[in-house]
């Protein structure tokens, strides 16, 4: 199998010849890291079978300040077709990415491409900054639904030119989780973020394209309503944050693709050697078994993680996804 012959796979819960494999090289410094010390990223790529490469989409806010709660119905969401979109190349100095336009064109023919692109919150905390968009969930609660509705229509014309530029999949990055619990009550998600999520993803679907969410923290939850959602994938089902591997293993295996596994602090940065090793090779022994699951980190590689000790992790990761191959 190819690349994208086996990630399609794995989404639709059918056997593939391995465990996919991805690992999120888009942080600036840490790669230059690697490039000193081992080589550039496309080498790892190759070396380790990395299936998946991911081009951004920015932040939907354009405007070049933050708004108020007052000025956010009329914020400027511009033309969600236009290909600026996906030709962005004014990223802050610490990221390492690539847009969606340069990772079709590098990686398109390899690799399966994911458009990440900003979820409610996120794209609502690029308008007000987070600290106002959380309180104005609470405080201007139906302000804030409507511009989650306007830009749940701006996402769809944002999907539609994703879809026509050939990516594969596409990720929604909404951070819903904290330590032990969600950031809201799962009332007030249901409520003010589900409906436009669901509009969302449902279109997409109707696009061919298959949803991830990205959410660090504790989202079990709303597991049952991510799969009514139609989500096909959640990263990173972050343990450390209390999402334990086993129990969302047992209870959601054969709903979601479980895509992640390798805590970048509590795993990565915290083990090296045989206890790395260990570490990694029993969430394979949770996560692998019956498919459905793609390893991946939890975020992307931090500048303070030896570029050797991923090395040696991905070596690991490498024999035990053909050993969990299902062909």
């Amino acid at each position: 199998m190819n690349s994208k012959e086996r990630v399609a796979a794995t989404l639709a819960h059918q056997p593939a010849d391995r465990t996919a494999i991805d690992c999120w090289l888009y942080q600036k410094q840490f790669v230059e890291k690697l490039a000193a010390e081992y080589g550039p990223r496309e080498q790892f790529l190759d070396e380790f079978n990395i299936d998946i490469f991911v081009g951004f989409v920015p932040w939907p806010n354009q405007m070049g300040r933050r708004v108020t709660i007052a000025e956010l119905a009329e914020a400027a969401l511009d033309d969600p077709r236009d290909p600026k979109w996906l030709h962005y190349t004014g990223w802050n100095d610490d990221f390492g990415g690539v847009n969606v336009a340069q990772a079709l064109e590098q990686q398109g023919a390899m690799r399966w491409i994911i458009a990440h692109c900003w979820g409610m919150v996120e794209g609502a905390s690029s308008f007000l900054g987070i600290e106002n968009c959380w309180l104005n969930l609470g405080a201007e609660p139906e302000t804030m639904m409507a511009h989650f509705d306007r830009y749940a229509d701006w996402l769809c014309g944002l999907v539609d030119s994703l879809a026509g530029a050939g990516v594969d999949m596409l990720t929604l990055s909404d951070d819903w989780g904290s330590n032990q619990t969600m950031l809201f009550s799962p009332r007030m998600w249901r409520r003010m973020i589900k409906p436009y999520a669901q509009r969302v993803v449902q279109h997409a679907r109707t696009r061919g394209l298959p949803v991830n969410l990205h959410s660090d923290g504790y989202i079990l939850p709303i597991m049952d309503d991510l799969v009514e959602i139609g989500y096909a994938s959640v990263h990173p089902v972050q343990e450390s944050a209390g999402m334990a591997p086993a129990e969302v293993k047992a209870r959601y295996g054969d709903k979601l693709t479980l895509y992640g596994a390798l805590d970048v602090i509590d795993g990565l940065l915290k083990y090296d050697g045989p206890a790395l090793e260990d570490y990694i090779t029993r969430r394979f022994e949770i996560y692998a078994p019956g498919g459905g699951f793609i390893f991946n980190g939890g975020h992307f590689i931090q500048p303070d993680i030896p570029p050797r000790r991923l090395v040696h992790a991905y070596t690991v990761v490498n024999k035990l996804a053909r050993h969990y191959g299902q062909l």
